[in-house]
């Protein structure tokens, strides 16, 4: 029997409060575990929270995931998680950050700094590295606007970036940008290197109330979600569109005419299929109602954990140390 299989009967056969096998979910069609912060995650440090500790944990398998699709760069580029319950503390809403200095694929859940929204740190996990300031402005700038978005995602991926320097913009051509029709994606003006504090408040007026998806003008993409699945999907998706208009773009040697476009009203109401099939006279066995976010999530999960050679689960890893290092 293979480990996931293990751990999967482990989990099932009522596992004993505080174990490793509480830290994992694992489906039972297919015996795969993915990390779930409300779990337990044993042993927990004495200074962090079970559920702290079990975001720390999905955050670290979400910076792995991001090397996989060439969402990083060196050691720049961020991913973070605010705090549940933090914004009540001083310094609150507190976040999650990477340390700067390392590789996404050496970020683990006790190396994160935990920040103030003012920049205070409040802890700084192994001492890995510091806080480096243009991280801070760009994420600091949503989670201090929009409670509403618990998981900000940053990356400068080649080809959202060049679209980013196109007057054009995100077109919509593809089923990938439909996620970002009706004006769903914000733009921001491209100011320079974000080392302004002042630049904060600007974001925040550029992302607006209800968007959940900015490009930095001649920058990167930022997107945000209440979790770390959906400003995942939201970040896999806009790369994604955005990769498909550059090789369009590339293929009709830059002339827009030669691309296959729609009117507003038509996109708006492609954008709006997947809704409305829910409620239309389909028999209910094939209607949409599925947490895609969590699915992506987890496949994407499974990737890494091809990558690493093991043949348990990341979330098993997560668990027994070693992303929690």
């Amino acid at each position: 029997m293979d480990r996931a299989k293990q751990i999967a009967g482990q989990v099932t056969a009522a596992p004993v409060a505080g174990t490793a096998a509480d830290a994992i979910y694992v489906d039972p069609r297919n015996a795969h575990a993915y990390v779930n912060p409300a779990t337990r995650f044993d042993p927990v440090p004495e200074r962090y929270s079970q559920q702290e500790w079990g975001l720390r944990c999905q955050l670290a398998v979400a910076y792995r995931i991001a090397a996989h699709y060439d969402w990083d760069q060196l050691v720049f580029n961020h991913i973070t998680v605010k705090v549940p319950e933090s914004e009540k503390l001083e310094h609150g809403p507190h976040f999650l950050i990477n340390p700067f200095g390392l590789h996404f694929r050496e970020v683990t859940a006790s190396s994160l700094l935990k920040v103030g929204i003012d920049g205070k740190i409040i802890d700084e996990g192994t001492g890995a590295g510091p806080l480096f300031m243009q991280g801070f402005v760009v994420h600091s700038a949503v989670h201090a606007h929009r409670e509403d978005l618990h998981c900000v995602w940053h990356c400068h991926h080649p080809d959202t970036a060049a679209i980013s320097m196109q007057k054009c913009g995100l077109l919509m051509l593809s089923q990938e940008s439909l996620a970002f029709a009706g004006g769903r994606l914000s733009y921001h003006p491209f100011e320079g290197t974000a080392v302004d504090l002042g630049e904060r408040d600007r974001i925040a007026k550029s992302l607006g109330p209800v968007n959940k998806a900015v490009l930095l003008e001649n920058h990167g993409p930022v997107t945000g979600g209440a979790t770390v699945e959906e400003a995942f999907v939201l970040m896999y998706l806009l790369t994604r569109a955005c990769t498909y208009q550059q090789r369009a773009m590339a293929a009709a040697g830059g002339d827009l005419s030669k691309l296959i476009t729609h009117t507003e009203e038509k996109v708006i109401a492609m954008s709006q299929r997947e809704v409305t099939a829910r409620t239309d006279d389909a028999p209910e066995e094939v209607k949409p109602d599925y947490d895609t976010p969590h699915l992506m999530f987890r496949a994407a999960v499974r990737l890494i954990e091809e990558g690493t050679g093991q043949t348990g689960s990341i979330a098993e890893m997560a668990a027994w140390g070693n992303l929690c290092a």
